[in-house]
């Protein structure tokens, strides 16, 4: 898995690598953009909750809406992607919460039905799929069900709509209707939220909220530092801002892959970790509770060879007797790693000690594999003669 995953993660690094934009001060304006597009979403937030704009909701009032596409929504713009609507009615959502009915009309969520311009498809196996798309494009006149946090303008104004849309004629004469409205304002509807929430006079919803006023004062300011950024005027600034977004995208997305990568191999580590610690319980060089015995204690002492060898034969005793030259013997069978086709068996008084050194490496290796080790034990011995 970590192959593939290191693989995508070098493509990922070499696509990005490969984007050559002016980074600090472009850098810094698309950070402006993010601040500015947070905060008005946050202000949107309190403008069209339910607790505000829940009375002003009524039949025929022009509604901004925002157009979600699923293949673009990652990339970046400027400009929010929004179209016009006609609100129709609106109803509470129903939660899984089992006392939904408990809470309060201003904690609920909602959704709208609105009228406007779709584009309806279908798969493969006939499912439709609803798009909502800017007036000006073809598609087909709707009433769809559009959650309250999808809205970002409401007009104070309010059209007249036949009840009866069933009929397409309705509906789309109704849309012309809209259309021909939004076309006698074209520096904003009347009382359009989303222009004029900024501007201390507007007081539709009367939101005396703390959070609301320096919400706006937050915004107001980053606009002051967009007219002044250098290089607010610059060519091309969309098209760079798109490449940077892509940039940061992949940069983002490289972060990921990497985390899950360290989630994996932790996740081995641990169930390696599990594996080891049934070993020292089986050998007693911890206790059930994890507390580190005499023979871990000093097991923990040997770096530089095989420490659960070692350390179980001096603890059987194997060493009490044994002369400095047998040690230095037995001591050479955990450093020679070169593998000797005709290698000379050991000399007779050395015979029983190089079996019990055998017997011991043996004992430990079976019981890892009882213990289901994620290591496989494989204890390399060879004698060196003196």
């Amino acid at each position: 898995m970590n192959r593939v995953l290191k693989k995508q993660v070098k493509a990922l690094e070499e696509e990005r690598d490969s984007m050559i934009i002016e980074e600090d001060s472009l850098k810094n304006y698309y950070n402006l953009i993010q601040q500015y597009k947070c905060l008005k979403n946050d202000i949107r937030d309190i403008v069209f909750s339910p607790k505000y704009c829940l009375p002003y909701m009524k039949s025929g009032r022009p509604v901004c809406i925002r157009c979600i596409d699923d293949e673009t929504s990652s990339s970046f713009s400027i400009e929010d992607h929004v179209t016009w609507g006609v609100l129709m009615d609106f109803h509470r959502v129903k939660s899984i919460i089992e006392d939904d009915d408990n809470i309060r009309p201003e904690d609920a969520s909602y959704a709208l039905d609105i009228l406007t311009r779709c584009n309806v498809s279908k798969d493969g196996v006939g499912k439709k799929t609803i798009k909502i798309v800017p007036l000006k494009e073809p598609g087909e006149p709707l009433v769809v069900s559009v959650p309250l946090s999808q809205v970002t303008s409401l007009s104070s104004a309010r059209l007249t709509i036949p009840k009866d849309l069933l009929p397409v004629e309705a509906r789309e004469n109704a849309l012309k209707k809209l259309s021909e409205f939004i076309s006698r304002y074209p520096n904003g509807m009347p009382l359009d939220t989303d222009e004029n929430y900024l501007s201390n006079d507007f007081s539709i919803f009367q939101i005396q909220s703390n959070s609301y006023k320096k919400a706006v004062r937050r915004l107001e300011a980053l606009e002051s530092l967009f007219e002044k950024h250098e290089i607010a005027k610059s060519l091309l600034i969309e098209q760079k801002l798109k490449l940077l977004n892509r940039k940061e995208e992949l940069t983002s997305k490289i972060r990921s892959i990497k985390k899950t990568m360290r989630s994996s191999t932790a996740l081995a580590f641990k169930d390696e970790l599990k594996a080891r610690k049934w070993v020292l319980r089986r050998l007693g060089y911890i206790t059930s509770d994890d507390v580190v015995e005499l023979k871990g204690k000093v097991a923990c002492e040997i770096s530089s060879a095989d420490e659960l060898t070692l350390t179980e034969l001096m603890f059987s005793g194997v060493l009490k007797d044994v002369k400095a030259e047998e040690m230095v013997s037995l001591l050479s069978c955990f450093v020679w790693q070169e593998k000797l086709q005709d290698a000379a068996k050991p000399r007779e008084e050395l015979e029983l000690l190089f079996t019990q050194l055998q017997d011991t490496a043996q004992r430990i290796a079976k019981v890892q594999l009882e213990c289901k080790e994620v290591f496989i034990y494989r204890f390399k011995l060879m004698w060196r003669a003196l």
